[in-house]
């Protein structure tokens, strides 16, 4: 039995999302504020502050909110685990609204922040330069970056392992995913992280890469996060029922109650 009701998980799940992009791509906007008209704007440097920016608010989120949601925070991560599961289907459609209401809040938060300029910076928006990369190059970054963040996520949560790092590996290994990928897609790994800043951005008259977000955004990491679970599941055989994912954030309170699944991302 659900310690939370749905209702405070989909509240998590949106304020989670909300902070994740208002942080990840709020990091972007002001990496290149500070950049000027430096060139290149972005540099390695650049990509390994923005890198932690997103690794750190994930680690703070994990444990802010796992014990209540489970800190999906993303589309992906929420499709894998019913598809493998470990949540049910039926509570998949509030959880994927609470996120991407939560990713166009966030966003907004960007656009308040830093008034017309983030609307003019590309709100730190996700896309790929089709002059430098291929179509295919970009599907396999985000499917392969996805995949590889999952299957962080599950083994760290396993009751087996020693979860109370969860939040630590996780926003670490998201580091390191944006490192290798980031200069080729932006690293979205999160379908909801790359909505949000393209529906402000576009409400507030900024460029806009609509024909990049489900080719390469959405159906990569659908697909690379359900295979990932489906991975570990054959690597490990660990017991499959519709939440067995340990607490691997929280511990049981004083009177024996336990807190849900948890799981994160970026």
């Amino acid at each position: 039995m659900q310690e939370h009701s749905l209702s405070q998980r989909a509240f998590a799940e949106t304020l989670g999302t909300a902070l994740l992009v208002l942080v990840g791509p709020g990091s972007v906007v002001a990496t290149l504020v500070l950049a000027g008209k430096s060139t290149p704007a972005v540099t390695g440097a650049d990509l390994l502050g923005i890198s932690f920016a997103f690794g750190l608010i994930i680690t703070a989120l994990v444990y802010a909110i796992g014990k209540v949601s489970g800190c999906h925070i993303n589309p992906a991560v929420t499709f894998a685990l019913a598809a493998t599961k470990r949540f049910s289907w039926r509570e998949v459609p509030v959880y994927w609204s609470a996120q991407v209401v939560g990713a166009v809040l966030g966003a907004l938060g960007i656009w308040a922040v830093f008034s017309h300029t983030g609307i003019d910076l590309g709100m730190g928006q996700t896309s790929f330069n089709q002059d430098s990369s291929t179509w295919a190059s970009a599907i396999f970054a985000e499917g392969i970056g996805t995949f590889m963040l999952m299957y962080a996520i599950l083994g760290i949560v396993d009751s087996r392992s020693p979860g109370d790092f969860a939040g630590i590996v996780i926003g670490g290994v998201v580091v390191a995913i944006i490192m290798v990928i980031g200069p080729i897609t932006g690293a979205s790994l999160n379908p909801a992280r790359a909505f949000g800043p393209e529906l402000v951005s576009a409400i507030g008259g900024g460029a806009t890469h609509w024909n990049q977000l489900i080719p390469v955004y959405v159906l990569p990491g659908l697909v690379g996060s359900a295979l990932a679970a489906f991975a570990y599941d054959f690597m490990t055989t660990p017991r499959v029922v519709e939440m067995p994912i340990a607490e691997a954030v929280s511990h049981p309170d004083d009177y024996g109650h336990t807190s849900p699944t948890t799981a994160a991302t970026h």
